[in-house]
């Protein structure tokens, strides 16, 4: 008989620009504009809601859901008695060694590792970040354990190509979910240590920031190539969609949104682009689509049933 499958949660960051108080501290931290970037913490789309939705239509093997978000923070319509969630704010998995208060998603994601009770490997989620047709373990790790690391080709091996700002552009197949493995996330700051420290410190995402999943993808690459499996990027872009979310027409943005119900890709991710201020022609169209995509809510909304 074979063994069972190990349990794997899933893990997603979210923050709320709109939520009392936020932009003011914001405001006190920010060095400038860069900072002060409305697409790093607005959530106009409802995104989280709807891929929450997607979550537990199309992967109902997940076992309990993680939401990392900052203090005080919590959904309006979450429902917080839900039996298969856990909600941790970022203070909770913070080493000494992270300048608080963060607004650096990546220094936010080299914390994931920490979180209490999380399952040796999860899927970890942005809140933009949605699956459009059923998806399985298989997706993420083979029979044999392997991690599957998503939309390979040349240089990933590239010590260089771990920072937030690089020549090469990997957007396409860099936004989607992947499943981490917490001893191997655990393990990427040690090979990096004197950086690292100072890293910690950047309150705001820098061009010379690490990426988390960048570094992971390095470090899996370099140091555990026999524990991966590689899957092409033409493999992988069959089965999903990067979408940047653009100023413009409502008309087009539609018309490239129903493309996307057309296809029903397994990963979608919908990334905001729209600058400030956001188009609320365009919003809708956005929003819409997430209905149309994902109209029944799940048990993780007040009022829904259990």
């Amino acid at each position: 008989m074979p063994a069972p499958s190990p349990e794997i949660d899933a893990v997603y960051t979210w923050v709320d620009g709109a939520h009392p108080g936020y932009l003011e501290k914001l405001g006190r931290y920010a060095q400038g504009a860069r900072d002060l970037n409305p697409e790093r913490y607005r959530d106009a789309y409802d995104c989280l809601r709807y891929s929450l939705r997607s979550l537990e239509q199309h992967a109902p093997w997940v076992r309990n859901v993680y939401l990392v978000t900052s203090r005080p923070q919590v959904p309006a319509w979450l429902r917080r008695d839900h039996p298969r969630l856990r909600l941790v704010h970022h203070d909770e998995i913070m080493p000494a060694a992270v300048a608080q208060p963060t607004f650096n998603s990546n220094v936010i994601e080299s914390c994931l590792h920490r979180l209490p009770g999380v399952s040796r490997r999860f899927v970890y989620f942005n809140d933009d970040y949605f699956l459009g047709a059923p998806a399985s373990p298989a997706d993420f790790v083979t029979p044999a354990g392997h991690i599957r690391v998503f939309g390979t080709l040349v240089g990933e091996r590239a010590r260089w190509l771990v920072r937030e700002r690089q020549p090469v552009y990997y957007g396409l197949v860099e936004h989607g979910p992947i499943l981490i493995d917490c001893d191997e996330w655990a393990e990427m700051p040690r090979r990096f240590a004197e950086e690292w420290e100072d890293f910690l410190q950047h309150r705001f995402r820098q061009p010379d920031d690490f990426r988390p999943e960048r570094l992971y993808r390095w470090h899996l690459l370099t140091h555990r190539r026999a524990r991966t499996q590689l899957v092409p990027f033409w493999e992988y872009l069959r089965h999903a969609v990067f979408h940047k979310i653009k100023p413009g027409p409502a008309a087009r943005q539609r018309a490239q949104l129903d493309r996307i119900a057309r296809r029903r890709p397994r990963f979608i991710c919908l990334n905001d682009d729209l600058g400030f201020p956001a188009d609320p022609a365009v919003i809708a169209e956005v929003r819409a689509f997430l209905s149309r995509m994902f109209p029944q809510p799940s048990s993780f909304e007040t009022g829904a049933p259990s």
